[in-house]
């Protein structure tokens, strides 16, 4: 099974290993943004061969603390990189602040939130529309998997950010070539829950990625609604919190059970407060599961978050006559299972009511003779 966590879940499982002493936030963070920086060669191998140009969005949370880490180990390779920052430093997460100070000693921030502008181009945004000096990679980290609000094109908050990520970059319109945009942990404007754009009555602005990189575990955003089509290609990074984590849960129930049993209700160690932080994230009634077959590791760009069932194809099964069917009902239910968007059973009249009785969610045709099958096909 694979699992996809919601954001309070992960939260709570980051939590928890860093009270275990197990891990650092910053080493986590460290580990993040070294992922994001392998997770790119891997998906553009060009842009390991030498220096190229980057530009990195920052936002004000933990999410702009692994665009920092990913800024310093672009630099590290001799990349020439261009940092933004949304949001005042003195408010950032003190994980998120460390890191921010390390870049400052590497390069300049453009700190949008200190000149009291926002609009970017006149902060330097303007001058990649010259193709000479057009980027070679956008690193999207302004909002992570903790933004729960709109980013609204009305208001200060993201208006030049996300717009100009939607309008210029991730669209490539005003730009000839591939545009190569990596979203940390989802794009931008994305409800890591949901899968929905984050709207308000003003709308919203988001960052369709061309590469969204993830940490752990997939979330339920980057499968649901305009997820796939949002993220990209979908890479998830091992950040050393536990490949078997999810599989431990029944274990700490009986645990916790028997702490109860032998030392009363009462008596709570600090393992035990871990390993129960760990059982509720995972307990959880929103949490679910994929079966193996739909991979969480990958998910190649999509066909839109704007598509329906009919964009992702259409299987038609022949079946046999009566009491011949089975064979077509199992290739039936395997076609959706492996992602079709509509499947139709075509068999002789006879069949269908045997067919209905056993197949949810397909559709089904008389096909009595090659006339009938002709008129399936059209």
């Amino acid at each position: 099974m694979t699992d996809l966590l919601t954001a309070a879940q992960m939260k709570a499982i980051e939590a928890a290993a860093i009270a275990s002493g197990a891990v650092t936030g910053l080493e986590l963070m460290e580990r993040a943004g070294a992922g994001v920086v392998e997770a790119v060669f891997a998906e553009w191998p060009e842009l390991s061969a030498g220096p190229r140009k980057a530009v990195v969005l920052c936002g004000p949370g933990g999410n702009g603390g692994d665009g920092f880490v990913v800024a310093r180990l672009l630099k590290e390779r001799g990349w020439e990189v261009d940092v933004f920052l949304y949001g005042m430093p003195e408010k950032m997460p003190p994980d998120a602040r460390v890191n921010y100070e390390r870049w400052v000693g590497m390069g300049e921030v453009v700190d949008t939130e200190t000149t009291g502008e926002y609009n970017f181009w006149e902060f330097g945004l303007r001058e990649y529309a010259d193709l000479d000096h057009e980027p070679d990679l956008f690193v999207d980290a302004v909002f992570g998997t903790g933004l729960s609000r709109p980013v609204s094109s009305g208001t200060k908050m993201g208006s030049d950010f996300l717009s100009v990520l939607s309008g210029n970059m991730s669209g490539c319109e005003d730009w000839p070539g591939s545009c190569r945009v990596v979203s940390i942990d989802v794009p931008s404007g994305l409800c890591a829950d949901s899968g929905q754009l984050l709207r308000g009555k003003e709308g919203g602005a988001y960052v369709p990625a061309t590469l969204t990189v993830t940490f752990q575990y997939a979330k339920r955003g980057h499968k649901l609604a305009s997820g796939p089509g949002l993220c990209g290609n979908l890479k998830v990074v091992d950040i050393g919190l536990g490949g078997n984590l999810l599989s431990q849960t029944d274990r700490y129930v009986q645990e916790i059970k028997l702490c109860r049993t032998k030392l009363g209700p009462g008596f709570v160690s600090r393992q035990q407060v871990v390993k129960r932080t760990f059982l509720n994230a995972l307990s959880s009634p929103y949490s679910f599961r994929l079966r193996k077959g739909a991979s969480n590791q990958e998910t190649k760009p999509g066909l839109g978050f704007t598509g329906h069932k009919y964009t992702h194809g259409h299987a038609l099964v022949v079946s046999g006559p009566s009491g011949r069917g089975g064979a077509a009902r199992l290739a039936a239910r395997g076609a959706l299972r492996i992602g079709a968007g509509v499947v139709t059973v075509g068999c002789p009249l006879d069949a269908i009511p045997e067919n209905a009785a056993r197949l949810d969610a397909v559709m089904l045709r008389g096909v009595a003779d090659g006339e009938g099958l002709a008129g399936v096909l059209e």
